[in-house]
């Protein structure tokens, strides 16, 4: 009996090391949420029904997670975006990994992606807050749930829009006009600057595709409602990507495939680690 007993000690202790050899390293998970459904955009047109309930979705989900910081920014003009982006970025260290959630239009222009403040009027462009996020976290796990239609077609061509830098702000670093946005492709396009390890990034549809909104004002995107049911759950993230990227293509009826770009070198695991069986 006393042999039986050791031997069963050492399997534990055994399996214990193994665990911990397989266990991602400890890190702080920070997430800064932002939405908007441009109600004071002065274009009536660019209004959405469900990004800032998409937003709350999100959060609501994450609380229930691992996540240690959680801020949830709804209808951030350029300033406030500015300044809740730089507030979020100086609270990170080497060893945290940065969640950062978007929710309303996004554009490419040339091959860039740029995401529409709720001014209506500032683009913030995507490349530039990942290389400020990947220069201060460990890792990025950059969500965006975007391109839900082009509210702009016909608008006033003539009409500009400022592309925003980040990096403070209020200082715009070039004007375009709307027939730059009209005519490019639909839906965003693969994140240029992406190198390495260092982020990844969840796009709610496929490139030069368009997400849809959701039927119903208020009750959420097809996006949201996947991502928030699995992102909660006790599972990797490469695996909340599969599950919400088929789960949102059956909803959709196939119209809508998210997908990923871009890899971390370690698991992540937003919603906990699933428990191990007892040996």
């Amino acid at each position: 009996m006393m042999r039986i007993s050791a031997l069963l000690s050492r399997i534990a202790l055994l399996a214990c090391a193994l665990f911990a050899a397989a266990a991602p390293a400890r890190a702080d998970v920070k997430a800064l949420l932002l939405a908007t459904d441009y109600a004071e955009a002065a274009d009536s047109r660019l209004q959405l029904d469900n990004p800032v309930a998409d937003g709350r979705m999100i959060a609501a989900a994450l609380r229930r997670t691992t996540v240690d910081e959680i801020e949830l920014v709804e209808e951030p003009d350029a300033a406030r975006w500015g300044t809740a982006f730089e507030d979020f970025a100086a609270s990170l260290s080497g060893d945290d990994i940065a969640f950062v959630y978007f929710a309303g239009h996004g554009f490419q222009i040339d091959g860039a992606n740029y995401l529409l403040a709720a001014d209506g009027h500032s683009l913030i462009g995507l490349d530039a807050m990942l290389r400020r996020l990947t220069g201060e976290a460990r890792g990025v796990v950059f969500v965006v749930d975007a391109c839900r239609n082009n509210p702009l077609i016909e608008a006033d061509r003539s009409t500009e829009l400022e592309i925003v830098a980040v990096e403070g702000a209020q200082r715009a670093l070039d004007t375009v006009t709307l027939d730059d946005i009209v005519f490019s492709n639909r839906g965003l396009a693969q994140v240029g600057s992406l190198r390495g390890l260092s982020a990844v990034v969840f796009f709610s549809t496929e490139p030069g595709n368009v997400a849809e909104d959701g039927a119903t004002a208020g009750k959420g995107s097809p996006f949201a409602i996947e991502f928030a049911r699995e992102i909660r759950r006790r599972q990797s993230l490469d695996e909340t990507f599969r599950k919400t990227a088929v789960a949102v293509n059956e909803r959709t009826s196939g119209r809508q495939s998210p997908w990923r770009q871009g890899d971390l070198p370690f698991d992540v695991f937003i919603g906990g680690m699933r428990a191990l069986p007892i040996p």
